[in-house]
């Protein structure tokens, strides 16, 4: 049996999901741990990129803000309303829900998974990349996790001590943000579970060079490198089409 994170479930009360993706991306831009991805924007011509299981939105801000020639994202996600509304201020936002597990990439597009990729089973993550190659169509996925203990160490820590020591900080201000941390803290809790789950279901970079292997060719390049950093490495995954 698959399990799901409890964000991924539409019985999830949507706040909740708001409040822990918006922490989760929050928190990743100011440990900067996608500023790695900016350089290898640089092998994409196109600056126009489509990010898939946006959820808070904070990463694709992130690198846009950062970006050098300046890029531009549309954000997706299965549930757009949890993008956070400090982003959309900022970035384009596709309101319909996208169903990553139905989506049909198109060809010249390029697209990003920021800290997604984890949440579909093998099976579905090898035919995201294949339907990638099909349509002839660039994209750069990024994990911050990794089936190790230092992964469900980091996930403990960020979520019993970080989450407590930010929640006030966390824009825009959220009352029910710190009712569920500090009075009632199911925030704690989801986090917490939702973290387990995903170190769990995460794979090294050994693993996705494995799996990926057998989809590229002469025609369609995929790379798998594992970024070092003090804050927290990184797994990254660049596929695009090799140009004649």
């Amino acid at each position: 049996m698959f399990l799901k994170e409890l964000e991924d479930y539409p019985w999830f009360p949507a706040q909740l999901r708001k409040m822990q993706l918006e922490f989760v991306g929050w928190i990743s831009v100011r440990l900067k741990l996608y500023k790695p991805v900016l350089p290898l924007l640089q092998r994409f011509s196109n600056h126009n990129w489509i990010d898939l299981g946006s959820g808070s939105g904070w990463p694709a801000y992130y690198i846009q803000q950062n970006a050098a020639p300046k890029i531009q994202f549309t954000l997706s996600d299965l549930y757009p309303e949890s993008v956070s509304n400090e982003v959309k201020k900022h970035v384009t936002l596709q309101g319909k829900p996208l169903n990553l597990l139905e989506f049909q990439p198109e060809q010249g597009k390029q697209y990003t998974l920021f800290n997604a990729f984890h949440h579909f089973t093998t099976e579905q993550q090898c035919e995201l990349i294949q339907k990638m190659k099909t349509a002839k169509a660039g994209c750069i996925v990024a994990e911050v996790l990794e089936p190790f203990l230092l992964s469900f160490i980091q996930v403990s820590l960020a979520a019993f001590v970080v989450q407590p020591l930010t929640a006030w900080a966390i824009r825009p201000f959220s009352i029910m943000r710190i009712l569920t941390t500090y009075i009632i803290p199911i925030q704690l809790i989801t986090v917490a579970w939702d973290g387990w789950l995903s170190v769990l279901k995460s794979k090294s970079a050994n693993q996705y060079r494995e799996l990926l292997h057998d989809i590229a060719d002469s025609e369609f390049s995929i790379e798998v490198k594992r970024i070092n950093q003090l804050q927290g490495n990184l797994i990254v995954i660049i596929a695009q089409p090799i140009s004649a």
